[in-house]
């Protein structure tokens, strides 16, 4: 499958989905302007920020409160755009461990799970209306299309995929688990 987002490596007993991001280049672009924007008001306010006693606790108190919130919101603000940039869900199978991560150059979220213990592989629409859908998709949050389950958990992945691709994935996941449950058995 070559016209879709994902790649996909299934060769030498082993496969590899790596999935970007969901790209809203109109959403990226206007967030680093706003966030170029924010790092000049935030350094403005903290060079007028006083760090001697002004006598006045209550205006010393609130600028320290709205310097944490200015700081808060640009570091979630930086956090997404760099997921939109180049975030990847991955997903590695090899003969009895797979491997499952959504990060941003490598550092993020890892799960390693024993294959045995991983089933029920299903593609699930997402209704937009009801629970935001796709909009969060593009955060790096919200449900995947394509669910499974480990033990007493059920994990997602493929927030970025079309309800095609996702389905031709979890066919490809599917098979893939047959063929090595069926290894592990000889």
């Amino acid at each position: 499958m070559n016209n879709g987002k994902a790649k996909i490596d299934n060769s030498l007993g082993r496969l590899t989905i790596s999935i970007p991001s969901k790209k809203d280049w109109a959403i990226l672009l206007f967030g680093t302007v706003w966030l170029v924007g924010w790092y000049f008001g935030f350094k403005s306010a903290i060079s007028t920020f006083s760090f001697e006693s002004s006598g006045n606790v209550i205006i010393d108190d609130l600028m320290t409160s709205w310097i944490i919130g200015w700081a808060s919101c640009g570091l979630g603000l930086m956090f997404f755009l760099l997921w939109g940039y180049f975030g990847k869900e991955i997903l590695k199978i090899d003969s009895n461990t797979m491997k499952f991560e959504k990060s941003i150059f490598g550092i993020g979220l890892k799960k390693s799970m024993a294959l045995a213990k991983t089933k029920n592989f299903r593609f699930e629409k997402i209704d937009d209306q009801k629970s935001g859908g796709s909009r969060w998709a593009f955060w790096g949050l919200g449900s995947g299309k394509i669910k499974f389950d480990y033990g007493l958990k059920t994990y997602s992945f493929g927030l970025s995929v079309d309800d095609e691709e996702a389905v031709y994935l979890t066919n490809l996941l599917k098979e893939t688990i047959e063929k090595n449950s069926y290894l592990l058995t000889l």
